[in-house]
């Protein structure tokens, strides 16, 4: 891996780079992190993959997790990684986020965005709905921090607004805080499986969030290996969801 050109550390947490990013106006950044059905980390994955992003830079928790280096391709990596190209930053998480790490995290990604000037911060969300197995369809909502946010939202087609509920993890903080912070913030949220993941519901998300991004986003390969990705990341699928159940809510009725 490349020595980082930049390094900052923020309450326990390690923000490395391994080249300065600078991003086409406007400018997003898509939120992949683990939660129900693993909605965002699939489609996060899959923009990586399919549009060649390039890996310029991560977060690592050296004082939260266990003793544990994640490899990638004989090299090891940040259990957060960065990948970008053109207007896009797309953060991709390999692990579930410590409950201890959230409150940290959360703040050093709205920071990151706003160093960075990105217009945008895209939150990918599942939602865990118990009859998954009865709609062939999933169905998409967003949430915007802001009017900007929303205008851009709107546009989202074959979406309706997220009208009730609870977002819980980095997801609601991280809107709190673009709130605050005066950040755009808009959150994507689609029905997934709770106990399996998602690919189905990625797929929606990224037809729905293509046109608006102005990246063409085909979706055939994610639904051609559907079952391929639901083996491969069902261990991510058991560990995060011990991780959710550690933020389990008195009314659970969406979880992120």
């Amino acid at each position: 891996m490349a020595r980082p050109v930049y390094e900052y550390e923020y309450d326990g947490l390690l923000l490395v780079e391994y080249e300065e990013v600078s991003l086409r106006k406007p400018s997003f950044m898509i939120l992949g992190l683990p939660d129900s059905g693993l909605v965002g980390v699939i489609a996060a994955n899959h923009l990586v993959e399919t549009l060649g992003l390039r890996e310029v830079g991560g977060i690592d928790f050296p004082k939260l997790l266990p003793p544990v280096a994640v490899i990638h391709r004989g090299e090891p990596r940040t259990p957060i990684r960065f990948f970008a190209s053109d207007n896009l930053l797309v953060v991709r998480a390999e692990t579930p986020i410590p409950p201890a790490a959230i409150v940290s995290l959360s703040q050093l990604l709205i920071d990151y965005a706003m160093k960075r000037g990105v217009d945008y911060i895209v939150s990918i969300v599942g939602i865990a709905a118990p009859n998954r197995m009865e709609i062939e369809k999933p169905n998409v909502y967003w949430l915007a921090s802001d009017e900007k946010a929303r205008q851009l939202a709107e546009k989202l087609e074959g979406t309706k607004l997220f009208e009730s509920g609870y977002l819980v993890g980095p997801y609601a903080l991280i809107l709190k805080y673009a709130i605050r912070h005066r950040v755009s913030n808009i959150v994507i949220l689609a029905d997934a499986y709770i106990e399996f993941p998602d690919p189905e519901a990625a797929a929606e998300v990224l037809k729905a969030l293509s046109k608006a991004i102005g990246v063409e986003v085909n979706v055939e390969k994610l639904l051609d290996e559907a079952e391929i990705i639901r083996l491969r990341m069902r261990e991510l699928m058991k560990q995060t969801r011990q991780a959710l159940q550690e933020m389990r809510t008195p009314h659970p009725m969406l979880y992120a």
